[in-house]
């Protein structure tokens, strides 16, 4: 009995320091978004030197290029979807989601929420893309953006009730004007900015389907790593 109890006493030992240490590593790791829009480690110890990918208005033709370059570099994202696109592209979201990626809410229809003035639109904006995205992933979405970046606080209040939390961004490749054809701006637009806990927003379009890539080396060539969107608590 003795000996049983020395062998036990023993393993706890050896073992304990690890649980600790596991243990310790979490707390190290979550992130909240700040005002600035920005993400700050929870911990003092916590990454700085981190990206947050998002990609809004898919699915798209793009998709699958898009999500094989950050399966390439290993780079978690999540793709702020519009559903009135899911059947132009079938099979998308759901593809997404499999391979890892987070899926979130950015309205059926990409409407101008500040624009808006009827409340049951909004609601049904954003309700019926909740359930589009949770009756093809299993998963009620945990992130909404608006569309344009701009909200009001009625939709905040919302999408609060719905446990979803509100995002913005911090910088961008700013993909929808026409001069981020060039790659040489494509690029400039992301890299004159960057700073550490950047949300980077992107579109599901030609020119970063075709530049990502060296984007993404870019980045990490700078030090930068891309956060997991589970790691965002608050």
């Amino acid at each position: 009995m003795a000996r049983r109890f020395s062998i036990f006493l023993l393993a706890f030992i050896l073992i304990f320091p690890h649980i600790s240490y596991g243990h310790e590593m979490c707390l190290y790791s979550g992130y909240r978004i700040n005002k600035n829009n920005d993400l700050t480690p929870l911990n003092i110890k916590g990454e700085k030197k981190v990206i947050l990918i998002t990609i809004d208005d898919g699915p798209s033709k793009y998709s699958k290029d898009i999500t094989d370059t950050l399966i390439k570099h290993r780079a978690k994202a999540i793709f702020f979807v519009n559903g009135i696109h899911d059947k132009a592209n079938p099979g998308r979201i759901k593809e997404e989601f499999d391979l890892g990626f987070t899926i979130g809410n950015h309205t059926w229809s990409h409407i101008n929420i500040k624009k808006e003035q009827n409340n049951d639109i909004i609601n049904k904006e954003i309700d019926s893309n909740t359930k589009l995205i949770t009756k093809i992933t299993g998963s009620a979405p945990r992130f909404f953006r608006p569309p344009y970046g701009v909200i009001n606080t009625y939709t905040k209040d919302l999408i609060k009730k719905d446990n979803m939390l509100f995002m913005n961004w911090s910088g961008s490749n700013l993909d929808w004007e026409a001069n981020t054809k060039d790659e040489k701006i494509f690029d400039a637009n992301v890299m004159g900015g960057l700073h550490p806990g950047e949300i980077l927003l992107i579109h599901e379009h030609s020119q970063t389907a075709k530049y990502l890539d060296k984007l993404l080396t870019m980045l990490e060539e700078k030090g930068y790593s891309f956060i997991d969107p589970a790691q965002i608590t608050e």
